[in-house]
Order: structure tokens, then sequence, then C-alpha cells
């Protein structure tokens, strides 16, 4: 049994209830979207923000109310949501192990999907009369996960990105809705402002950890992590790896960056820009870029930890740190 499994019994009903309403909450008088939808749910992964919700309601009092029910199918409405838009801007074939809605379907279908899971999102906020409050904390998060595309395009064009920028790029597109699927669901759950503010640290932490172990996992092979191996490279995305590389041997940054530079992202190119990303590759596994990267996310999880030392003891606050810990886990 996986962790999140683990942890999922703990709240097991109110786990089966989002469940059912994220699924309810989908439902169309389209054919082509219901079975969109049932191909989608069918290869959902650990739904961990939707599993941050409720638990993190539990943790704050206790119980999960239904507005915190309605916050974790809004997280993973919203989660899905940019993945079917990522993958249209990223031209990716691969998702989880199986095609994208992009490769079976069509560029079009994958993000008008996006903005289907994404009005329903916003359908469920309203109707379960969730906070003014709560609605601007996803409305922010929704403003963040753009914006952080965009400064990351940018940063790819100019090949300048730095720690600094990439942890702002992170913060935005990864931690944003971290930070929304805890906030918000700790504030229907009726915990005090000081409870609320160090379960968004603790999401900041786990967010930003979580994106950094996710780019250390594009150095391994395409079989280990069911998406393109090297993505990252072949989109010109300078990543905490290879920022860490780069510390690790300064005298070679410049040619690295230059070298970033010859990727063309043409795929009539593809072949030459796999070979210039196989040079990157090496350079990184060779200049203890992993082992540096790892070294931050051991950090950020242990950070995130202390955070969760303002709430009251309980199996809920265990599976909160479990999940920070579990970032070190297989690195």
């Amino acid at each position: 049994m996986t962790l999140t499994e683990d942890i999922r019994r703990t709240i097991a009903p109110e786990w089966e209830g989002f469940e059912k309403l994220l699924t309810e909450a989908l439902a169309s008088r389209s054919d082509l979207l219901n079975r969109i939808n049932t191909y989608l749910l069918d290869a959902s992964g650990k739904k961990l923000r939707p599993l941050l919700a409720l638990v993190t309601a539990k943790a704050c009092s206790g119980s999960i109310n239904q507005k915190a029910v309605a916050c974790a199918a809004v997280s993973e409405l919203i989660h899905t949501a940019t993945l079917l838009h990522d993958d249209v801007v990223d031209d990716s074939d691969q998702r989880r192990g199986r095609m994208t809605v992009r490769k079976l379907f069509s560029p079009g279908a994958s993000l008008l999907m996006g903005d289907y899971w994404l009005t329903r999102a916003i359908h469920l906020l309203i109707a379960y009369g969730c906070p003014v409050e709560v609605l601007g904390i996803y409305s922010k998060s929704l403003e963040e996960l753009a914006e952080g595309e965009i400064i990351q395009m940018e940063l790819a064009d100019s090949l300048r990105a730095t720690e600094d920028d990439y942890i702002q790029v992170i913060r935005r597109k990864t931690a944003s809705l971290f930070i929304a699927s805890v906030k918000g669901p700790a504030i229907v759950a009726g915990a005090s402002g000081e409870v609320v503010a160090a379960m968004e640290q603790y999401a900041y932490w786990l967010g930003c950890g979580f994106q950094i172990r996710d780019d250390i996992l594009d150095y391994h092979s395409s079989a280990e992590t069911g998406k393109d191996s090297d993505s990252d490279i072949m989109e010109r995305k300078i990543t905490m790896p290879l920022l860490c590389a780069m510390r690790n041997a300064p005298d070679q940054e410049e040619h690295i960056r230059r070298r970033m530079g010859d990727i063309t992202c043409d795929p009539s190119k593809k072949e030459q820009d796999r070979e210039v990303a196989s040079e990157i590759r090496t350079f990184v596994l060779s200049h203890g870029g992993i082992e540096s990267a790892t070294g931050v996310v051991r950090d950020y999880s242990a950070r995130a930890q202390e955070c969760l030392e303002i709430l009251k003891p309980s199996l809920s606050r265990d599976g909160l740190a479990s999940i920070a810990a579990s970032l070190c886990g297989g690195l």
C-alpha cells in the first residue's frame, strides 16, 4: 500500500464523497466530453492536492465539512486543467504512462477540456458557498499559474535564468496551487489566522520541493517517470539540477548556456536537439547536479514539516508530515 493510499484510509468516507463530487461535477451532455472525462479520470495520478485539502481540514478542526470536500474537488479540477493546457504548450505526447489528450484526440480538444474543467471548478466554489476569501485564493493561484508559465517561456528564450528566477517560477506554477489546496480548506475548517499562515508556509515549501523533485526525475528514464525523458532540456528549461551543476562547475556555465541555446525546439530537428540534450544531461550528472538539487529538496521537506508543529498531534498532522517527508523518497 502506498503512502497516499494509507492516508486516504484515515478519511475514507470523505474521500469517497470527493470522488463522487468530482465525477458529478464533470458530467456533460456532450458524448465527447464524457469520453475524455472518463479517460482522464481513469488515468488520474495520486490526487495529491485534494488529499492535502481534506487532510488539512481534518488536521485543523478534527472533521471535514462539505466546503472542504468542494475545495478538494476544485484543486483536482484546476490541476488537471493546467496539465491539459501544458501538454499543448509543450507538445507532449505522454503523461502518466499514457497518451495525452492532445495526442489521442487533438490539441484543440485538450485546450477546451482544460477550459471545461476550470469552469467546473469555479461552479463548485460558488455552488457550495465557499467564502469570498477562498474564491480569491483560488483565483490568485490561477493568475500565478499562468504568470509562472509565461515567465518560464521568457526565461527559456533568454537562457539567463538564475536560481532566484527559477524559485519565482516554481512558486507560481506549482506552489501556488499547493497553497490554495491547503489554505482554502484551513479557512473553511475555521482555523485561526496563525494556523492558516503556518499552513500556507507548509504548502510553499512542499510545493517548491515537489517541483524540484519532479525536475530531478526529468533526468531519469521515461520508463521510470511515465513521461518523455529530458523534456525540460528539450524545451530549454533551466531547472534546479542544471543550476546546481553550473554552480558546481562555474568555468563551464557559459558554454552550457550557449549549448542550451543550440536547442532549436524545431520538430524537424529533434534528433539534433536530442544530441545537445544528451550532452547537457551528461554535464548535470557528472557535476553533482542531481545530488545538490536533492539536498535542496531535503531542506524544503524539513522546513515543511517544521511548519506543522503549530497543529495539535493527530493522525492527520502525521499524514501531512509524511507527505512532506516523502519528497525525499526515491531520490
